[in-house]
């Protein structure tokens, strides 16, 4: 009855150890604090001595220690097993627990394997998904430390690990994944941030260091017509103290022919990592690691990712070598993943860049062209003209007939128009090639009054009434008052030249929402609904019945919306033909002092 007793004792107690065992265990999601709290477990509950969990990797049989109790730190981390020949690769092999009562006598057990003082050990495999994933190591000092109930509970006590270890994995494994992502999104931000090329390559190879953890990053360029790469930027971590102060030398070109690593990558548009030491790599890409002091190197494509249209449009604009410098290094499929998805981005950023780059060459040459011709029309124009009027004022204007005062008058409004045209090509290349450094604050109330004022007289002579309305408080922009002056006048012009004598202008000014309003109302001749839709185009003019008369270029709205979204506005317009017209624009307030 006593023996029953404390049987029963004994499992209560164990049961109230192995709910601790739980509660602490899935108390905590640290894969390094589940194998702590594991092994102080095991050496409390069994009186061992010293005791170790070792992992096993069954893709190179690698045996390898993790947390270690009762050893020195030194001990510990240069103990080496054989999956052949050691009692834990036993374990491993077999799947059952060992438990030897004299290490001496084992065939499989040797001397460096233990602690000196060592008589007795158990290897318990720890087990997951039918993978034998490590081994819990015990050691003893006397041949009987260990019974068969510290050998169950070592058993129960590893399939709760095994449990345990795994939710730590997983959530180790996902906390490591956020961390890339977040990586990734900052890095992507900041490559994304700058349209100038030798930014991008410059936020570009920190962002791949930093992100890579690497101790040096080289920008390179494919050429695919010479099928060479040209180093174009390079950039070292600051935090890289141990590592070498050689940059490798910008401008430098290397033929892919010479370095079939790099050319891998381009075909496959896939990362490869390579230590210095490894035997797949070529003797030119080794001197070039040697030179730079590069223990290891992964090898980046910056190719475009392919579109949804056309999934073979892919194109690789260069490469990035990833070296690390202080230590030796394996690069693992997370890390050539997450630099292939940064090359992508990268890629996508230089591709922009580039084309920025087009696009601003062409405006300069556009710009050089309009100038140029705007010069060489307005000269020989001019020359003409003046002829023209020295050729009339030796003739007797008095005695012309209708139809030759009416040719006279032609040639007059041709030269007119032209030279309009000439002034309007000017000032909007003017307008698109300011500076937004050169903006100040305005006060665009006066501007308005201004120009009202201004447009006051044309407006008598069509014996228009022209009305103005202004808000209570000043209301101010920031931009440049030339082109905002323009834009106002071209809308109170227009509206002044297309409305039949005796008309009613009106020019609004209003606030609204950290916004001003701006309307010009007529009551002219209208614009028809099929001819609204391009009236902000350059060149087009709406032709309205009893419009032909009125001379104009069809640049004049087009330079009103290009300065309103210069400004961050928007131009739009409301008309009806034969009623009249609202056009419209609204501008973000500039904050002055006091807002």
């Amino acid at each position: 009855m006593t023996d029953i007793t404390e049987h029963l004792a004994e499992q209560l107690e164990e049961l109230k150890m192995f709910q601790r065992v739980d509660r602490e265990l899935g108390a905590t999601l640290d894969f390094d604090n589940v194998l702590m709290l594991t092994m102080d477990w095991a050496l409390r509950r069994t009186g061992a001595a010293a005791g170790m969990f070792v992992t096993f990797n069954d893709q190179d049989n690698s045996l390898k220690p993790l947390v270690a109790l009762g050893y020195s730190l030194d001990d510990a981390l240069e103990r080496v097993w054989q999956l052949e020949e050691s009692i834990i690769g036993r374990a491993i092999r077999t799947r059952l627990s060992q438990h030897v009562t004299d290490l001496a006598a084992d065939p499989d057990h040797r001397s460096h394997h233990a602690l000196a003082e060592t008589r007795s050990a158990i290897a318990v495999p720890i087990e997951l998904r039918g993978k034998v994933i490590g081994v819990i190591w015990l050691e003893g000092e006397a041949p009987d430390t260990f019974t068969t109930a510290d050998i169950a509970f070592v058993g129960r006590l590893a399939q709760r690990a095994a449990i345990a270890l795994d939710h730590a994995r997983l959530y180790r494994e996902a906390a490591r994944q956020a961390d890339e992502m977040a990586s990734l999104y900052t890095a992507s931000r900041m490559i994304s941030a700058s349209l100038e090329r030798p930014q991008v390559l410059a936020i570009a190879a920190q962002s791949l260091a930093t992100t890579l953890r690497v101790s040096l990053v080289v920008m390179a360029d494919y050429r695919k017509l010479q099928d060479e790469i040209e180093l174009v930027h390079a950039y070292r971590l600051a935090t890289a103290r141990l590592a070498m102060s050689v940059l490798p030398q910008v401008g430098s070109s290397f033929a892919t022919e010479s370095l079939p690593e790099v050319r891998h990558v381009i075909q496959t548009q896939r990362s490869s990592g390579y230590g210095v030491h490894s035997r797949l790599l070529s003797e030119r890409l080794r001197d070039f690691m040697i030179a730079h002091g590069a223990h290891a190197l992964l090898i980046i494509p910056l190719a475009t990712a392919p579109t949804a249209a056309n999934a073979q449009e892919i194109e690789v604009v260069g490469v990035a070598l990833a070296m690390e410098q202080r230590h030796d290094r394996h690069f693992s499929e997370e890390d050539c993943a997450l630099a292939e998805a940064l090359g992508s981005q990268i890629a996508s950023a230089l591709r922009q860049a580039r084309l920025y780059a087009e696009v601003r060459e062409l405006e300069s040459i556009k710009t050089h062209m309009i100038r140029m011709a705007s010069h060489d029309l307005r000269n020989p124009l001019n020359v003409a003209m003046n002829y023209f009027d020295m050729f009339t004022e030796t003739l007797d204007v008095s005695s012309f007939s209708e139809r030759q005062k009416h040719y006279v008058e032609r040639v007059r409004k041709a030269h007119q128009t032209m030279d309009t045209l000439i002034k309007d090509l000017l000032t909007l290349e003017r307008v698109e090639s300011e500076r937004e450094a050169l903006w100040q604050v305005v006060d665009f109330n006066a501007l308005v009054s201004a120009e009202v004022e201004v447009q006051r007289a044309a407006a008598e002579l069509k014996k228009h009434t022209l009305t103005l309305q202004l808000p209570a408080s000043t209301l101010h922009v920031r931009g440049s008052a030339t082109q905002l002056r323009q834009a106002i006048s071209n809308l109170i012009s227009n509206a002044i030249k297309y409305t039949p004598d005796g008309g009613l202008i009106q020019v609004r000014l209003t606030a609204k929402e950290r916004r001003l309003l701006f309307e010009v109302q007529d009551n002219g001749y209208g614009i028809s609904k099929e001819r609204q839709e391009r009236l902000f185009s350059s060149f087009y003019r709406a032709r309205e019945p009893g419009t032909d008369h009125i001379s104009g270029t069809g640049l004049g709205l087009s330079l009103v919306r290009t300065v309103i979204e210069r400004h961050g506005g928007k131009v739009w317009m409301n008309s009806e033909a034969g009623i009249g017209s609202i056009f419209s624009f609204w501008l973000p307030l500039a904050q002055t002092v006091g807002d």
